[in-house]
């Protein structure tokens, strides 16, 4: 449940944060749960505008499930989050799909071919390793009709889908990421095989991974390290299959974290989710001459107000241009939503955000977004109305230039959804994965102007 405090003093935020930094140590690999959900049994009735997942019986068995479906929030935000009628499915077309995959859990879309970017496959986490699974579409959905493949409640024909692990796996160049149960992390090539451990992460928490220049790749994750006010989990860098780095400053905690390439480097954006306030930080990340890890100034880019533990957000990067950082989190009092922070050069401390509002509050709130390719796309997980225990809707829509939201469609209706991860081809179609209690399903959508 999001929870909304009254609003603290704004002002001396960013000095606060700096007089806590202090502390340090190396990541660890100390434990914690598994950053999962725990599963529910499906209800659902297609229909041609937007397909619709109820969640029914409770599944006992989530062994990767850990936290808790969102309960309602306690106040609402106004009704400007609904999207425009005549914007709702305007450059949305379902072209294939939704595909009920074999297993059930977070989804990696990764294209084979980043030239062509075309066909995307799925990669999911199988207890650290990577399994690749290759969507077998019955073909092209006729404009106006129910898609032909199975409906998010139908499963594929074989009974109750196979449990993929939490986190997602991460790919950069020709390397694939992948966290065990344990928090390991090993980086092996894309092909297959075995490869050492890079990293010792909390487990079930997010990474992410970027190719570098020269071949070079980037990895980012959050790990626990004991410093004298206790265990504290931070941020943390890994330049190839070399020694961790701390990401986060000293002082500094982190509860999600993410990278995307930048300016011929790397952009790296992690929260900082506590019980009064939500610190955003974001750096740049190089290489040095002889091919060292180079880190830019700390920026606290951005003060929300009070966050939880699993509070995520996203990277997203234009073909050209500036880089934005969404945060669904609370606006104020009484309004949530999704706030996009602009970083044209380097990150700097307390940027303007640009909110984009949802109905009511939701924790946690799944958001993707497309990087490298213009228009930039958004898949979010959003309440439908204010109403305590309104369904959730996985909305599709694109940023402009000054970061604001402009809605395009809801894909899929239903009442919680786990995870969701969007990418765009070189065809102007948009692919879709997502993750809900019934299991994991993917879709191409018409990208639209």
């Amino acid at each position: 449940m999001v929870r909304y405090p009254p609003l603290g003093a704004r002002v001396l935020v960013l000095a606060a944060l700096a007089a806590c930094r202090d502390g340090s140590g190396t990541p660890g690999a100390g434990p914690a749960p598994d950053a999962g959900v725990a599963a529910q049994g499906p209800s659902v009735a297609p229909t041609a505008s937007a397909l619709s997942l109820d969640a029914g019986v409770a599944d006992a068995a989530a062994a990767d499930a850990a936290a808790v479906d969102a309960a309602a929030p306690d106040a609402a935000a106004p009704d400007a989050a609904a999207p425009d009628a005549a914007a709702l499915g305007a450059g949305c077309t379902l072209r294939r799909g939704p595909l009920s995959l074999s297993l059930r859990g977070p989804a990696l879309l990764w294209s084979p071919d980043e030239a062509e970017r075309a066909d995307f496959r799925v990669i999911f986490n199988r207890d650290g390793v990577a399994q690749h699974v290759a969507p077998s579409f019955g073909g092209l959905t006729a404009p106006g009709s129910p898609p032909a493949e199975a409906a998010p409640d139908a499963g594929d024909g074989s009974g109750e889908p196979a449990r993929a692990s939490w986190p997602a796996c991460a790919v950069a160049s020709r390397f694939v990421y992948c966290m065990d149960h344990g928090g390991t992390i090993r980086r092996t090539l894309l092909g297959g095989g075995e490869g050492p451990p890079i990293g010792a992460g909390r487990r079930g928490t997010g990474i992410s991974a970027v190719a570098l220049p020269g071949g070079h790749t980037l990895l980012a994750f959050l790990s626990d390290r004991k410093t004298s006010e206790g265990a504290v989990t931070q941020a943390f860098a890994v330049l190839d299959d070399g020694a961790a780095v701390p990401l986060s400053e000293e002082g500094s905690g982190a509860t999600f974290v993410a990278l995307s390439p930048w300016k011929g480097g790397a952009l790296a954006m992690y929260i900082d989710a506590r019980s009064a306030l939500t610190p955003v930080h974001a750096r740049t990340l190089g290489l040095t001459a002889e091919g060292k890890l180079e880190l830019g100034p700390d920026a606290v880019v951005f003060v929300g107000d009070a966050g939880e533990s699993r509070m995520g957000g996203a990277l997203a990067i234009g073909a050209a241009g500036p880089a934005y950082l969404l945060l669904p989190a609370a606006k104020d009092i009484s309004a949530f939503g999704m706030a996009a922070i602009r970083v044209d050069e380097a990150p700097r401390d307390d940027m303007p955000a640009v909110w984009s509002l949802y109905p009511n509050g939701l924790s946690p709130a799944p958001i993707a977004a497309t990087q490298g390719v213009s228009p930039i796309h958004v898949a979010r997980v959003r309440p439908v109305s204010r109403e305590p225990g309104a369904r959730h809707a996985l909305e599709l829509g694109q940023l402009d230039g000054e970061g604001r939201f402009h809605a395009r469609c809801v894909a899929v209706e239903g009442k919680s959804f786990k995870h969701v991860a969007i990418e765009a081809d070189r065809g102007g179609s948009l692919w879709i994965a997502y993750t809900t209690a019934a299991g994991t399903f993917i879709e191409q959508r018409a990208a639209g102007p």
